[in-house]
């Protein structure tokens, strides 16, 4: 089907509805419409007598024949179909609409499509869909695809941006170069366009350059990956259904890795994670020499300077050469006959801690035996890896009085040099100096002969009821540990301070039995004189 346009063209018809108009001939001195051509296309105009008219595009067939009319260009109802009525006039014309010239200023109104001719004008302008350029070839020449879309090419340059590190964040857009370097000191993140403004396979370069690390991002801030100083990796776009998009990340080996034909040199590389499934890694290189051990829970030891062995560890290696556990614990009381070269004194009687060591069981030979010495010696040794030794302490020997032991027991309280400096007598406490060689008591019980006392003194006449603020009665010793009854020497220094003595340390003690006479005698006095007075109230 072509638009065909011919001269002198009319005919009359009626018209069918809004649909089509039947030809019923041509008007006198006109062609009919069969010089269009059966389901060409041609321009008509129709009009009737009551004054309706259309302009339009129109199918000619020669069934009927009869013009459809395909589309309205203008007419009286609007620039819609007219129902026309009666006889009407149809006509091939040229509408203005559809027409091309050229006006007053020389220029062309747009021509459509055009489906074929061959240009032979002047170069069309980039801005009016053309190249700019009259031929294909040199610095400003097209580039065409062939039928399988490729372009074939002598190098594609594609563009760099640099950013300088400053911790921010870079937003990448549709209009963004291809390549990334990040430069400078720090950290940067760089976020991806959105990708529903790409199309799939859409690629980005980054190059990291800088000391910090370089942190990818999609749209939607989902993280990418992250590339360290000195790396870098390839993104490129599998999905844009989102705005986030599906991103696939590749990186590229860094600049100290080299790989050849069949080795593969990491230089200072780090390999972080990972499962290595290849052959052996000689000692020269990191590994062990090894595939597998010899047995569970065997020893790595070296056999030269880079070889390595696994299995028992030898003698030779610090080891003990065993393939099983030796046990090594601490006996003690054990009796036996205890050789003089491994401390002991060889007597069969002698009790001794040791040390129990060998076989494969806690029942082993006893080894390594130290002897212990006897009551009253003290503990030395002969150095620092030395076995301990046992001697007699310095100064006089100290053993219990049996034959009172459940009263005199002494005990040390301050050792110096071996001397005893006080012990412990039942509740009297004896201090000896060993400057002066001399014992001093705190509490000793004395003469009451009268001869031997002088300025006598009365106490307070209310002694006895001063008496009733003294504390008073069962008591726990914390320096004894025992249960007594007593008073309290301060409540009673208040009372009467003769009664109570104070130490060399300032421990109060109490004379019990001066106070105890003094209260007796005086309470004794108050009954005689109370009774006194009563028989005289009798009488």
């Amino acid at each position: 089907m072509a638009l065909v346009l011919e001269n002198r063209v009319q005919e009359t018809g009626t018209a069918n509805t809004t649909v089509s108009f039947t030809l019923t001939g041509a008007a006198a001195g006109f062609q009919t419409f069969a010089v269009i051509g059966n389901t060409n296309t041609t321009y008509y105009a129709a009009t009737d007598a009551s004054g309706n008219w259309e302009v339009g595009l129109g199918t000619y067939s020669t069934t009927g024949p009869t013009l459809t009319r395909t589309t309205v260009y203008a007419s009286s109802n609007s620039g819609s179909a007219v129902t026309f009525s009666g006889t009407c006039n149809i006509f091939v014309t040229y509408p203005s609409g559809r027409a091309v010239y050229e006006d007053a200023s020389g220029n062309v109104s747009a021509l459509g499509t055009i489906s074929s001719a061959t240009w032979q004008g002047t170069t069309i302008g980039v801005a009016y869909g053309g190249t700019g350029v009259t031929a294909s070839s040199g610095a400003t020449s097209v580039m065409l695809r062939d039928a399988n879309q490729n372009v074939d090419v002598n190098r594609l340059n594609q563009s760099n941006s640099s950013v300088s590190a400053a911790g921010g964040t870079t937003a990448l857009t549709a209009a963004s170069s291809y390549s990334q370097t990040l430069n400078g000191t720090g950290n940067q993140t760089y976020t991806m366009p959105d990708a529903t403004t790409l199309t799939t396979g859409v690629a980005f370069v980054f190059n990291n350059n800088a000391t910090g690390t370089l942190t990818l991002q999609d749209y939607a801030t989902g993280a990418i990956g992250t590339i360290t100083a000195g790396g870098a990796v390839e993104l490129v776009l599998l999905s844009n259904g989102t705005t986030a998009g599906t991103w696939d990340v590749h990186g590229f080996l860094p600049e100290a890795v080299t790989w050849g034909t069949n080795a593969l040199n990491l230089g200072t590389t780090v390999i972080t994670n990972g499962t290595w499934n290849g052959g052996t890694i000689p000692t020269g290189y990191g590994g062990t020499g090894l595939t597998t051990f010899t047995a569970a829970n065997g020893a790595l030891y070296s056999t030269s300077a880079s070889a390595l062995a696994a299995g028992t560890l030898p003698v030779a290696a610090g080891g003990t050469g065993s393939t099983s556990t030796t046990y090594c614990n601490l006996a003690s009381n054990v009796t036996g006959t205890l050789p003089v070269a491994n401390g002991g004194t060889g007597a069969t009687t002698q009790t001794a801690y040791a040390v129990l060591c060998g076989g494969t069981t806690s029942t082993g030979a006893y080894q390594s035996i130290a002897g212990v010495g006897t009551a009253g010696q003290v503990l030395t040794s002969n150095g620092a890896s030395a076995l301990p030794t046992f001697q007699a302490a310095a100064g006089a020997t100290i053993s219990d009085d049996t034959t009172t032991a459940a009263t005199y027991y002494p005990t040390f309280a301050t050792a110096t040099s071996g001397s005893l400096t006080s012990i412990k007598v039942s509740s009297t406490k004896l201090t000896y100096n060993p400057s002066t060689g001399t014992m001093s008591a705190t509490v000793f019980s004395a003469s009451s002969d009268e001869r031997l006392k002088t300025n006598w003194r009365d106490v307070a006449p209310d002694f006895v009821e001063q008496l009733a603020g003294v504390k008073n009665g069962i008591f726990d010793r914390t320096d004894f540990e025992t249960t007594e009854v007593g008073v309290g020497a301060q409540s009673l220094q208040k009372v009467l301070e003769q009664a109570v003595i104070a130490g060399e340390d300032g421990t109060l003690s109490v004379n019990y039995g001066g106070a105890a006479l003094v209260a007796a005698i005086k309470l004794a006095e108050r009954v005689v004189a109370l009774e006194a007075r009563l028989a005289a109230l009798e009488k």
